[in-house]
């Protein structure tokens, strides 16, 4: 059986990372590969007299933000729990490769060996992730023919002159390129002067069906108003009040900022992954600020209403990703910038225009993908 190696962020405590690596996986491995997740984790790790210059720092933060630093202390045994259940889900699911790698260099010296290397999707190729890592251009594998992308994230729709000529040496001996948003794949395309797919995030790969083995926490039986917030901002924490008043559901949130992690209104599951699929796929309605609660929301065919972590205007806004996917299924009004005139009827999605649009997408998605692993392993 060909080998297929996949980099991509993974080993993270966030559900659509480690969700978005683990659909990868299977659907390379359905098509009839060996998939596996190449064990890297850059070392961003400060010494001791670092963090303790850092933290002096920061101390003006600190006190500034003392209620959210407090509120994180309050709730670090609940956080280990979470992440004890996300170790537990990386161990039994993700098939990850025996050596690992914490520098580009180690990547280098001591190349992991496989018949094909695909860039996994999440924000790899996002130029305003900190310390982002050479590792996920590939510079360790010399064989063009075999380099390829599955759907990395820009999540920005330009690039300065000084990064649109690094991205194109950086990519100009990719036999295979694509994009999980089009804004980015148009630009990849003209910086590249190569066709550059636009794809589905690989979360969406998987039909809901297939989702739901993992589907195994008991959720409750009454309607119920999911809150997933990633982001800080109080506006979007009002706009959920509202909704409760217009439904009269009760709220559940997966604590992951600390305005969740103090409200004591709301009833809190520190869930790992397999909790997060299960409350999405039986909410009566989804809030959040999260790309993949978003794209998890629409595969189980869930009311929800999206919101956008940063403005429009900020360089290193991230919103061109949540726009491009909605935009793509018809969905660009489930974005909500303003509460003011939302009714009870505003809540309900009709899913029937989008499920073609979806099951669409999702063959000349996996066409791609097919295509990419044949001919990257061929011969």
């Amino acid at each position: 059986m060909k080998t297929i190696g996949i980099i991509t962020y993974h080993h993270y405590y966030n559900y659509g990372t480690m969700l978005q690596a683990l659909a990868l996986q299977e659907k390379v491995e359905q098509l009839g590969y060996q998939a596996e997740l190449i064990d890297f984790k850059q070392d961003n790790s400060l010494s001791r007299y670092e963090m303790l210059k850092l933290r002096i720092k920061r101390m003006p933060v600190y006190i500034k933000e003392r209620k959210k630093y407090r509120a994180l202390a309050d709730s670090r045994e609940k956080i280990k729990e979470k992440n004890e259940l996300f170790e537990q889900f990386y161990k039994t699911y993700l098939h990850v490769g025996k050596k690992k790698y914490t520098t580009t260099q180690q990547l280098m010296e001591n190349p992991p060996v496989y018949d094909g290397y695909v860039v996994g999707s999440d924000q790899t190729w996002n130029p305003f992730v900190a310390n982002s890592p050479e590792a996920f251009f590939l510079p360790f594998v010399e064989n063009k023919s075999k380099k390829g992308s599955y759907g990395p994230s820009l999540a920005v729709k330009s690039l300065s002159d000084e990064k649109e000529k690094e991205y194109r040496k950086k990519l100009s001996n990719f036999s295979f390129l694509s994009c999980r948003e089009q804004d980015g794949a148009q630009l990849l395309s003209r910086i590249t002067q190569k066709e550059v797919k636009c794809v589905l995030d690989p979360t969406l790969l998987l039909s809901a069906k297939e989702w739901g083995k993992y589907c195994e926490f008991e959720i409750p039986k009454e309607p119920y108003i999911l809150v997933y917030f990633l982001g800080e901002k109080s506006e979007h924490r009002r706009a959920v009040e509202k909704i409760q008043k217009l439904t009269n559901w009760k709220i559940i949130s997966l604590p992951a900022a600390y305005l969740e992690m103090e409200n004591n209104d709301y009833k809190k599951v520190w869930g790992g992954p397999k909790e997060f699929l299960s409350l999405i796929r039986g909410a009566a309605l989804i809030c959040t600020d999260s790309f993949h609660g978003t794209m998890f929301s629409i595969n189980f065919q869930r009311n929800f209403f999206s919101f956008c972590k940063s403005s429009d205007s900020e360089e290193s806004s991230e919103n061109s990703r949540l726009y491009s996917a909605l935009n793509i299924f018809g969905l660009s009004n489930r974005i909500i910038h303003n509460m003011d005139n939302l009714t009870a009827e505003d809540i309900s999605i009709d899913y029937k225009n989008v499920i073609p649009i979806l099951e669409e997408q999702r063959r000349d998605s996996i066409e791609y993908l097919e295509n990419m692993l044949f001919e990257m392993t061929k011969g």
